[in-house]
């Protein structure tokens, strides 16, 4: 009946591990991260391997081999289970890692691989150290060598682990993610296109990548300008310096009027707007317009100043005034010798 018993699990593994893969699934999708067709494909295996070993313990129970052939038995079907569980974790990093970083729990959209290898690279040890165990075989003095071993290779890759750690925290501390476009010290501005275990991938406009390593980002000021939520309009208007006090006035009053209504402007409290004279130059009397777009988008903000410059010029001819250029007059005398 044992060997029965084993045989047909042996039969009917396959269905029984796509029910409980089904199961699993069911209940990742209940937390967001549903597994894909590709993770069910190679969990298959693995769970088929775990059901057949599950009945062959039962089965030995009911056999009662001898000591020495039950204990070999038992560490080789143990092995093969500890491969089996950790395989399955293996290949369960990558719906996890998502779960831990999706943009639905963090609104950050993060480059993941690094955090996968990290998470891979774990589970390869926790299962080697697992597999000894069964075989009992003592790792003590191993695990003493190890850390000797960890200790210098901690001091060698230093530089990494610093660099690793500063990108955990940049990640952490949501400063910039995968996509969003920065200016790092004031002197260069790119999009963040990879955030990897070392350094970040930053493209310019000029399509050049650039390398930095996180412990400088970590430690530079760093504008995330894909988080502003509007974008400022600030323009200094010359008119004619000849133009009477009413006439300036009545352009301001339009001008300010055309800012509260348009719709191209933020006109909530949270959201600065000024329309008035400066102060003069050489040649004009300048009125400063401030204000601040609904959206960041830089294609809205194009359209935006498209409109308000022809309304400029449209206001400054209804009020029978100019906008200025720079001038200079000379005064020639009469007396001047004929050259």
């Amino acid at each position: 009946m044992a060997v029965a018993l084993v045989v047909i699990v042996i039969w009917v593994r396959k269905p029984i591990a796509r029910l409980a893969i089904r199961a699993l699934d069911n209940l990742m999708r209940r937390l967001s991260v549903g597994l894909s067709d590709e993770t069910k494909a190679e969990l298959l295996v693995p769970t088929s391997i775990l059901v057949t070993t599950l009945s062959i313990f039962l089965a030995l129970d009911v056999l009662q081999l001898p000591e020495f052939a039950d204990g070999v038995v038992r560490r080789i079907i143990t092995s093969v289970a500890v491969l089996a569980v950790f395989a399955g974790w293996y290949n369960l990093c990558g719906p996890f890692v998502s779960l831990l970083s999706g943009e639905n729990r963090l609104d950050l959209k993060m480059e993941r691989g690094w955090m996968e290898r990290v998470a891979r690279f774990g589970v390869v040890l926790f299962g080697i150290s697992a597999l000894l165990t069964v075989w009992e075989v003592d790792i003590a003095s191993a695990l003493t060598g190890v850390g000797v071993l960890g200790a210098g290779l901690a001091i060698a890759t230093q530089d990494l682990i610093r660099n690793l750690v500063a990108g955990m925290n940049n990640i952490s501390e949501r400063r910039f993610s995968v996509g969003d476009v920065v200016q790092i010290e004031g002197i260069f501005v790119g999009t963040v296109e990879q955030i990897d275990l070392r350094s970040t991938l930053l493209r310019g406009f000029d399509q050049i990548p650039r390398y930095i390593p996180n412990s400088e980002l970590a430690n530079a000021v760093v504008l995330n300008y894909s988080q502003r939520r509007n974008r400022r309009v600030k323009l200094s208007i010359p008119l004619l310096l000849s133009t009477p006090q009413a006439q300036v006035s009545k352009f301001c009053d339009a001008l300010q009027a055309y800012l509260k209504d348009s719709g191209d402007f933020e006109v909530s409290e949270g959201a600065p707007q000024y329309v008035h004279v400066e102060g003069l130059s050489d040649s004009a009397v300048l009125v400063m317009f401030y204000a601040w777009t609904p959206n960041p988008e830089y294609d809205d903000y194009l359209k935006i100043n498209e409109r308000l410059t022809l309304k400029i010029m449209e206001l400054a001819r209804a009020c029978d005034t100019a906008l200025a250029y720079p001038t200079q007059t000379l005064h020639m005398s009469e007396n001047t010798p004929d050259l």
